[in-house]
C-alpha cells in the first residue's frame, strides 16, 4: 500500500524567540526549535476505504542565554494537501511542552503520535495527499525564517 508522503515546510522548519523589545542577539535568545524529522506509517483502513497514517515529529531545541525557566512550549501543526490542486484539507494544531533539565541547554523530544485518516476509493488513492508538518508561525516568524535562510 502507498503511502501520502509526509514533508516539512521549509519556511515552518524553525522557530525562534527572542526576550520581547529587546535587540536581537545571543544574550537575548530565549530558545532557537527547529522540526528535526518526521516518522511514521500507514495501513489501510475498514474495507480499504481510508489510509491510517501515524506520524511522529522530532523537535531539536536549544535553550539560550535571554531564557527565563526551564518550560517552553513549541506551537506546530500537521495539514493534509489535495495533491491536485494544493488545497488545504485539514489542519491540526498541537503544542509540543519542552522542559529542560538544571544546566541543560539542548535537548531533543518527539511528539506523541499524530493519527490521520484519509478517505481513499475510486475518485481518491493515496498519492492524491501531501502531508506537511510546520511550527506555527507568526508573519514575523515567517519574515525572520525567509530573511535567515534555510539552515
Amino acid at each position: 500500500m502507498a503511502c501520502p508522503r509526509p514533508g516539512i515546510l521549509a519556511e515552518g522548519a524553525d522557530l525562534t524567540r527572542y526576550r520581547p523589545g529587546a535587540v536581537r542577539d545571543l544574550t537575548t535568545l530565549e530558545w532557537d526549535a527547529r522540526i528535526a524529522g518526521i516518522s511514521g506509517g500507514c495501513n489501510p483502513g475498514r474495507r480499504n476505504a481510508s489510509i491510517e497514517v501515524t506520524l511522529v515529529a522530532n523537535f531539536s531545541v536549544e535553550r539560550g542565554a535571554g531564557t527565563e525557566g526551564r518550560v517552553i512550549d513549541l506551537p506546530w501543526f500537521v495539514a493534509v494537501v489535495d495533491n491536485r490542486d494544493e488545497r488545504i484539507l485539514s489542519r491540526r494544531s498541537f503544542t509540543e511542552r519542552i522542559t529542560f533539565a538544571r544546566n541543560e541547554t539542548r535537548t531533543t523530544v518527539e511528539s506523541g503520535p499524530i493519527s490521520l485518516s484519509l478517505p481513499v476509493g475510486e475518485q481518491r488513492r493515496a498519492g492524491d495527499y501531501r502531508i506537511y508538518v510546520s511550527f506555527d508561525l507568526s508573519p514575523e516568524d515567517l519574515a525572520f525564517n525567509i530573511r535567515r535562510g534555510p539552515r
